[in-house]
């Protein structure tokens, strides 16, 4: 592309989705045809469910894609590249039975003649459909190269995004914009560290944090951050970019004015200085000449931190210098914000501060994400987003730690009202949908529901689970469709918009079992003596403890399926899935036994409970070992790969990838394991090892009852082994090794054998 292009879209709005049709249906090549239809031209309203053949005047603000099909030949008929990328999908999903997940087939076999069927058209008036959280690109895109971001922008058009987020490339732009500032270039590439951290270092809220790219290093990442937006806007899209919050380094501005995170202390420059305004226009000059423009920036100068003022005229004259700053460089500038600090730090956001903050942004130049609406929406509290522009946001997924959830039938409720909603205009200035979770590539299920259910019309979640279930698995069993109607009332069930915490990935910190002390999902930290695990949600569910047995048979169904030669690769993934929490919940017997063994003085019975916990973490372990999404070599391999032919920046990226799922940043930061997996290698090297750790420690006392075990020892302990994981180099495989069905058989024998002393013997309510 032209890096300093602001308008890169192809002049015929339809060739994205031909190149698409070419990438993921190359079977369809010839047989598509493919018209522009303004909304004006044809339609029903947005919030009618209508199929076939529409006439009469479109409602204002109707997105909509009419399918048909004639003599072999698929025709869309669309008002936008988006909407075509939507009927492609709905025809892939129809006439082939594709499973369209980001865990499906890269390519869809299209071959067969297509039937003849008569136009079914497709409407939404959730218009603006955003992507990506900013921390996305640090806990599942941190190392990601081209192929896997083509195959995820495939998603995204298929699933009918129009405003995706793109960091990719922002670090050369910030290191540039410091040496206009009159930074070093050696110190400007230390404080904005390496790409797994970039997504905070982006906010504002970290520095000095990860390996020091390279300049070869950074121009790779530019190269990909351009490729990125240019196939964005050849299907359509409208790219999101970063803007400028007023963090800099404390060199450059000094430390009057500083905001927390973490840890971190960040520096914030005085909105009258004239650096701040400096600094906008050399970031956003950067910007442009890599990556264009397409006039909407995400900037989020609070995102978890107090604001240094209580001030509400203060907090209005940042925000006023930041869209002026973002005005002067881009006229047509709108600005992207996160309600995410209104949530968080609800106490310090009071209504009053919430609108002198907003006060000096005009009106149409502000969009409000309601970042966690199927769980804590704030519309409804804050006068529909405080009367301004708002998209409604699924979150769904902390940190990517483990968890299979997701509350299927609000979530299709919740779409249904938007949709009305938005078409008659009754939660004030609703305008779209946004997926914001924190990372991706698990439960499918809950983004494919999510994005079907945007548009109309739409079958009952129900029956459309059984569509989505048979097109996943290539097959209507009944099995398969018996364990997910057990999965829709448990894992997937109502309520469940939250992870039930895995213990195997907890951190072991006292006598105590570690769960009653985690960090809640998207809530502050609570105050305890050292930093606590940050995966754990609480201590359990009796609910889902109840369910696991029924879960560890549905477990046993599905991998009976495994048997089939022609099974799917998600029905393998999501077997291992089921599988894993099973066992994983099950743990929660051996580490109470621990505890109550230690407190009874029978040092032989820790012991022996210790050795069931390894087992099912040894188990866990091989059955993760069978997916090549659960093998941190994978993970660490992407890693390395960034450095290109530089061995001491592979090793530093390295670190990084390790630190992101353990320790995260530094041992007083207290984000130990927020974005902990059930990964093979981790499992083993690191959860094990401090498991191992903490029964040797509690045996201290167990077995000799004068000696009392010293809390600081066991800290020590654990943080030798966190520091020595993330600091080694040592290889782990990228390929995936063993028979899932087998693996998968054994650690539920295992589970199965904890769950008879974990679940209560009462009827089950599934």
């Amino acid at each position: 592309m032209n890096p300093e292009a602001t308008d890169t879209h192809s002049a015929d709005p339809f060739d994205g989705v031909r190149d698409l049709v070419r990438r993921r249906a190359p079977g369809l090549v010839g047989r598509l045809h493919l018209r522009a239809v303004p909304a004006a031209a044809s339609g029903a309203s947005g919030g009618a469910a209508s199929g076939g053949a529409a006439s009469g005047a479109a409602a204002p603000g109707v997105e909509h894609v009419t399918v048909s099909t004639s003599d072999d030949e698929l025709i869309l008929e669309a008002g936008s590249a988006s909407a075509a990328s939507v009927g492609l999908a709905r025809a892939l999903e129809t006439f082939i039975d594709a499973d369209l997940s980001w865990d499906g087939p890269p390519v869809i076999e299209a071959v067969a003649p297509l039937p003849e069927t008569d136009p079914q058209r497709f409407e939404t008036s959730l218009r603006t459909r955003y992507h990506l959280n900013p921390v996305t690109f640090g806990y599942s895109m941190a190392f990601w190269g081209w192929e896997q971001w083509e195959r995820h922008i495939d998603w995204m058009a298929l699933h009918g995004v129009t405003t995706p987020l793109n960091l990719v490339g922002h670090d050369a732009v910030l290191v540039r914009m410091l040496g206009d500032l009159g930074m070093e270039h050696d110190d400007a590439r230390r404080f904005v560290g390496g790409n797994a951290f970039l997504p905070w270092t982006t906010m504002g809220i970290t520095h000095d944090l990860g390996a020091a790219l390279t300049d070869d290093a950074l121009a790779s990442r530019a190269r990909l951050g351009q490729r990125i937006a240019q196939r964005e806007r050849e299907l359509g899209m409208t790219v999101v970019l970063p803007g400028f919050g007023g963090q800099l380094p404390e060199a450059l501005i000094g430390s009057d004015r500083t905001i927390e995170w973490q840890g971190w202390q960040n520096s914030l420059a005085d909105p009258g200085d004239p650096l701040f305004a400096e600094a906008a226009a050399s970031l956003h000059r950067h910007q442009r000449e890599l990556l264009g423009t397409d006039h909407h920036y995400a900037v989020d100068p609070y995102i978890e931190s107090l604001p240094p003022t209580t001030s509400p005229d203060d907090l209005a004259a940042h925000a006023g210098a930041i869209y002026d700053a973002m005005h002067a460089a881009d006229p047509e500038a709108v600005w992207i914000l996160q309600g995410w600090p209104f949530h968080y730090r609800a106490g310090y956001w009071t209504e009053e501060r919430v609108r002198s903050l907003l006060s000096r942004v005009p009106e149409d130049r502000l969009v409000l994400l309601d970042l966690w609406g199927e769980y804590a929406p704030m519309w409804h509290s804050t006068g529909e987003m405080y009367g301004r522009r708002w998209l409604w946001c699924l979150a769904h997924n902390f940190g990517g730690r483990f968890g299979v959830f997701g509350d299927l039938a609000s979530l299709g409720t919740d779409l249904a009202e938007l949709r009305h909603a938005a078409a008659d205009s009754t939660r004030g200035r609703l305008e779209g949908f946004g997926i914001t979770s924190e990372a991706l590539e698990n439960n499918a299920v809950v983004y494919e529901l999510a994005t079907r259910a945007l548009w109309s019309p739409m079958p009952s979640v129900d029956r459309w689970r059984e569509s989505f279930v048979a097109r996943r698995y290539g097959t209507r069993s009944a099995v398969a469709l018996e364990v997910w109607d057990l999965l829709s009332r448990t894992l997937y069930g109502p309520g469940r918009t939250r992870a039930t915490p895995s213990p195997l990935i907890a951190r072991p910190w006292t006598r105590a079992l570690p769960f009653a002390t985690q960090r809640l999902a998207g809530e502050a930290l609570p105050d305890a003596d050292g930093p606590p695990s940050a995966n754990v949600d609480a201590e359990n569910d009796q609910d889902m403890l109840r369910a696991l047995p029924a879960l560890a048979r549905a477990a046993r169904d599905l991998t009976s399926l495994l048997r089939h030669p022609e099974h799917t690769e998600a029905l393998e993934h999501d077997a291992v899935q089921i599988a894993l929490h099973v066992a994983a919940q099950s743990a929660r017997a051996p580490l109470r036994a621990m505890v109550a063994a230690a407190e009874a003085g029978d040092g032989a019975g820790l012991r022996r409970e210790a050795r069931r916990l390894e087992a099912l973490i040894l188990g866990a372990d091989r059955v993760a070992a069978t997916r090549p999404e659960h093998l941190v070599g994978r993970w660490i391999a992407d890693a390395r790969r960034g450095a290109g032919s530089d061995p001491d920046l592979a090793d530093a990226l390295e670190r990084d990838a390790r630190s992101l799922i353990s320790v995260w940043g530094e041992q007083d930061s207290g984000l130990h394991d927020y974005s902990a997996r059930h990964w093979s290698g981790s499992l083993t090297d690191l959860h094990l090892a401090r498991w191992r750790a903490w029964a040797d420690w509690l045996a201290v006392g167990a077995e000799d009852p004068t000696a009392a075990p010293d809390p600081e020892t066991l800290h020590h302990e654990i943080r030798r082994l966190e520091e020595d994981w993330r600091g080694s180099t040592a290889p782990y495989p990228v390929s995936p090794n063993g028979d899932p069905a087998e693996q998968i058989q054994q650690l539920l024998d295992l589970a199965e054998h904890e769950l008879a002393r974990l679940v209560p013997d009462e009827p089950s309510r599934e």
